[in-house]
């Protein structure tokens, strides 16, 4: 189903509305769930290498399981964090599909990588903790992110949200002048796959991170990135999520839409902050992301030194629709809610908290109705006529 935005806003959107079959709907698989559920936010130091970052959400959704979680939510670049724009553009993951076979994208993918994720997967939510060893053979083979998140979501029963993966098939970008080829360019697609290996919907970041700070941060995303031009929100087993991407948390029309038009009670915001940024505004969007929309704000995030040229803030967080922080996994300037005893207060600390790691937090259903009840902005912005003078 899309619906085009309201002409207010200045962006060409739709709002996709990612049902879960109709099917499930109509027999009720998530209108006689809990009011309340837990979630499960995970912080990484992601690096290039794919199947290391794989283990450690292997290593999180074994946590999640232990931990009685339903959903497992990652950070932006969960699964590759390159050096350069080439490097992403070369290791791009092929496009993803939502539509299709339901039996065909439940096949499951055998080989060393696959076993090795489902007994990480499996040792951390026993408790025993082991990693598999892995042949160096096995170790050479360019591991597909979308296929390991798969088996990860089957293994531990939990569903999952990947909050950024590079997709390739984007349009290329048009160079100016004569002779000059069009320059090929991924998506920062952020994907939601079920507890049967489903992918359920993908959302294409629309806004993408072009600063430069003088001596503090120099990005250009659109260099290799192709923006998406759809809002995504999709019902899952903890209510009905709004999809976005670190930068977009910069822009709270988006969430109202989200919201307003597509029913979104949990937003997510999948990040890479960098430090600087982070230090500055993380906090402070998060909250009133949540209070401005009444709804719990999940923001899984990177943390600590990728590589030479990138370096993350950390603070995985989880807001209540009150604006309350539930839970913070810490970062370059503090342990957040985590015990402070394996902080690291050094700027130079290649993670200043200790990763993989997960924060908890129970969506109460209840308290986001409550919320809205008591002051209820979305009917007074519905009822809002307001025009210059």
């Amino acid at each position: 189903m899309r619906i085009t935005s309201a002409p207010r806003h200045q962006y060409l959107y739709y709002v996709v509305l990612g049902f879960l079959a109709f099917n499930d709907l109509a027999k009720g698989t998530f209108a006689m769930q809990s009011q309340t559920s837990r979630a499960a936010v995970a912080q990484l130091r992601s690096t290039s290498d794919k199947l290391s970052n794989l283990l450690d959400v292997a290593k999180c959704a074994g946590w999640a399981k232990r931990e009685g979680a339903s959903m497992l939510f990652l950070p932006e670049c969960f699964g590759f964090l390159g050096e350069s724009g080439q490097e992403t553009l070369s290791r791009a993951e092929p496009p993803i599909l939502v539509s299709g076979s339901e039996s065909a994208q439940q096949k499951s993918v055998k080989g060393p990588i696959f076993d090795a994720l489902k007994l990480t997967v499996s040792s951390y939510a026993n408790g025993s903790e082991q990693v598999a060893d892995i042949s160096e053979s096995s170790v050479q083979i360019e591991v597909s992110l979308l296929d390991g998140l798969k088996t990860i979501a089957r293994e531990s029963g939990c569903w999952l949200s990947a909050g950024g993966m590079h997709e390739s098939g984007a349009p290329p970008a048009a160079m100016g002048g004569e002779g000059n080829e069009a320059k090929s360019r991924v998506y920062n697609s952020h994907v939601i796959i079920d507890s049967d290996g489903i992918v359920k919907s993908t959302y294409r970041k629309s806004h993408l991170f072009d600063v430069s700070i003088p001596n503090k941060v120099n990005l250009r995303e659109s260099a290799t990135t192709a923006p998406g031009e759809e809002l995504v929100v999709c019902d899952s087993p903890i209510g009905r999520l709004g999809l976005s991407t670190c930068y977009d948390v910069r822009f709270p029309e988006m969430y109202v839409d989200l919201v307003q038009r597509g029913g979104a009670e949990i937003l997510l915001v999948p990040s890479a902050f960098t430090v600087p940024t982070g230090k500055a505004h993380w906090h402070t969007l998060l909250t009133a992301r949540a209070i401005e929309n009444q709804c719990y704000v999940l923001a899984a995030a990177q943390v600590g030194k990728h590589n030479n040229k990138r370096k993350s803030y950390g603070h995985s967080l989880a807001v209540d629709p009150w604006g309350d922080i539930v839970a913070d996994a810490g970062g370059y300037d503090g342990a957040g809610t985590m015990s402070t005893e394996r902080y690291v207060e050094d700027e130079d600390a290649v993670s200043p908290v200790e990763v993989p790691s997960i924060i908890l937090c129970d969506i109460d259903r209840e308290k986001i109705n409550s919320v809205r009840e008591r002051i209820p902005i979305q009917q007074h912005r519905a009822n809002a006529v307001i025009r210059f003078g």
